[in-house]
């Protein structure tokens, strides 16, 4: 706002400086206008009407920067006629009702010594000027000078109004600053609170300040972050109690399978059940994967994703990390490692193997799972972040899967602040980004 207000005013002082440079008029055109003459006429009237001997003092008392008049034995003598004097002389005749001999105009160069310009400061105006002097015959025989000079462009007055009006501003521009930043603080608080909250759903009431109508906001903004958090306990508590009632009966069911001599039959309820399981499990994770009860800290994520390749590999299945050592950043560490997981799993399950590295840049991490499998199509990435979407290519070597790993993988880049990339793998496969801040 500051800044659009500065360049308002340059764009003022631009205006304004073009106006005067297109009106400024020459000396000629400022005598033919009517104030300049209307005062000489005047002060012509006036002075028939009084004593010789006090003509002197009055003259001083009319005479200014602007406006300067002397009285001669004769009509100024330092001018020079020309066609445009005289054809302004001739006007000046017809307009004031004076017999033309007794009228004369001249133009002249004057200096300091001349009329009154000794009373004009320096930035006033800039000597010697050129001025139209126009001598008027008293009923006395003397004769009445009047000097007439244009309203002239003075760099030096100018740039004082412009100094001053700047300094004006710089005033005015400092109070506005300080209230627009007291009224805007509140605004920034309640920025800042739901940037965590859309970031992390960190629940952080904002003290209700300002304007009424930014108290409002603020009040429906902590209302809203109570609903949203109170509507997720909700559903991650009500899919967890389903999921408790559900394995009971399903144990029992297991139980009862068992029991059933055809092997073949049994076999096939048994795997049932256990993707019945799984499902659930699955549905469960992928709820609490954007669940923020887990706190933030500073942890190594190096040697917590060597960890966890280190797991993988412990069981057989081919996974290792070749990032770089040493890297740290802040997350909540269980969560991180849940979807680091989910990425090696299907790097191994639809990849035949998984690399996994970490790098930071700018203040923020990368964490990069790769694989050398058939990748993914750039048309369909976003489509398999989608929670239970399995693309065609998920029965790659058998391997099977509900849709989930990368939704939640994606859930909890987004519970820090950050965001899951798919991107392919140079000369094949897919390299799977987690995009984190590091502080």
């Amino acid at each position: 706002m500051i800044a659009v207000l500065a360049l308002a005013l340059l764009g003022l002082f631009a205006v304004l400086v073009t106006l005067e440079m297109l009106e400024h008029d020459t000396a000629l055109e400022t005598a033919s206008s009517g104030t300049p003459l209307e005062r000489a006429h005047g002060l012509y009237t006036a002075l028939n009407g009084i004593d010789a001997d006090s003509i002197p003092a009055v003259l001083r008392i009319v005479s200014s920067c602007h406006f300067g008049y002397t009285v001669s034995a004769r009509p100024f003598g330092r001018g020079r006629s020309t066609a445009e004097t005289e054809q302004l002389r001739a006007r000046l005749a017809d307009q004031l009702s004076l017999d033309a001999r007794r009228l004369g105009v001249s133009q002249a160069r004057l200096t300091r010594q001349d009329f009154s310009y000794g009373q004009c400061r320096d930035a006033e105006i800039d000597l010697p000027v050129d001025a139209v002097v126009v001598s008027l015959q008293l009923d006395s025989g003397a004769w009445l000078n009047a000097e007439i000079h244009a309203h002239e462009w003075h760099w030096r007055e100018k740039l004082e109004w412009m100094f001053r009006a700047s300094l004006a501003f710089v005033f005015v521009g400092a109070v506005a600053i300080y209230f627009m930043r007291r009224l805007n603080r509140p605004l920034n608080r309640l920025t800042d609170a739901a940037q965590r909250f859309g970031a992390g759903l960190q629940v952080a009431p904002v003290p209700e300040g300002g304007p009424l109508d930014l108290q409002r906001a603020i009040r429906a903004f902590n209302e809203m972050q109570r609903q949203v958090t109170g509507e997720l306990a909700r559903r991650t508590s009500t899919l967890a109690a389903i999921s408790h009632d559900v394995r009971t009966p399903l144990t029992a069911l297991r139980i009862k399978t068992e029991l059933i001599d055809d092997d073949e039959l049994r076999a096939d309820m048994v795997a049932s059940i256990r993707r019945m399981e799984a499902i659930t499990a699955s549905a469960l994770e992928f709820l609490q994967g954007g669940a923020h009860a887990e706190p933030m800290r500073c942890v190594d994520l190096s040697e917590l994703l060597e960890s966890e390749c280190q797991e993988f590999a412990d069981l057989g299945r081919p996974a290792a990390f070749t990032g770089a050592y040493g890297i740290r950043c802040n997350c909540r560490p269980d969560a991180l490692a849940r979807a680091v997981r989910n990425l090696i799993d299907n790097a191994i399950k639809y990849g035949d193997g998984a690399r996994v590295a970490a790098c930071e840049d700018n203040g923020w991490v990368e964490i990069v799972v790769a694989d050398d499998g058939p990748g993914i199509a750039p048309e369909l990435r976003q489509q398999a972040l989608r929670p239970f979407e399995r693309l065609s290519q998920s029965n790659h070597n058998g391997a099977t899967g509900f849709g989930l790993g990368l939704a939640v993988a994606q859930a909890i880049a987004a519970g820090h602040g950050g965001e899951l990339i798919l991107d392919a793998h140079q000369p094949g496969g897919l390299a799977a980004k987690i995009r984190i801040p590091a502080r």
